[in-house]
């Protein structure tokens, strides 16, 4: 085993993990579906061919999603005599919401994670069956051998403990 093998491993992982948010952020600039797995394709070939030039794993995620930008503007420069197309300042602008988008949302995932964590197990488990692995509550109550309301009534609660907790974090935030 080489002494790059280890990076090359962290990389992957971490662009796997970067998937989801990768694709939505290329289809916003692509806006079309088939497009953007195209372009989602061709980035994370460019991203594996030049991970040995990659030196900031904390920076991983601007310098994959930078990839994908000038991989989507490729894609829709060749794409030229199509009807529709649009100048490079509007795609920046989309491009840079996107990124912005996408970096709240990673914070407020941050804090759900956060908020998740201080429910009691049992409760996070209800919460996991439901939003995670949609199972309906009277799946949850049968697997638990619990009454349906009982469930019912640990999901309001569950969801009322996280609002508050999410509120909380948000305010402390911008403080």
């Amino acid at each position: 085993m080489n002494d790059n093998a280890q990076p090359i491993i962290f990389h992957e992982e971490l662009l796997e993990r970067l998937q989801p948010r990768l694709f939505g952020y290329i289809l916003s600039l692509t806006a079309s579906p088939t497009d953007a797995k195209d372009v989602l394709q061709e980035s994370n070939q460019v991203i594996l061919n030049k991970i040995g030039e990659f030196k900031r794993p904390n920076k991983f995620d601007a310098w994959a999603f930078k990839i994908a930008y000038f991989q989507s503007l490729s894609f829709l420069q060749k794409r030229k005599r199509s009807k529709i197309s649009f100048n490079s300042e509007l795609l920046q602008n989309i491009a840079d919401e996107a990124e912005s988008t996408d970096t709240r949302l990673e914070g407020k995932l941050t804090r759900l994670e956060r908020c998740l964590s201080q429910l009691q197990d049992k409760t996070r488990a209800i919460v996991s069956a439901f939003y995670y692995e949609n199972q309906s509550i009277k799946q949850i109550a049968s697997e638990r051998s619990l009454k349906t309301n009982h469930v019912a009534q640990i999901l309001f609660r569950a969801r009322k403990a996280l609002f508050q907790c999410m509120t909380e974090q948000e305010t402390e935030t911008h403080e």
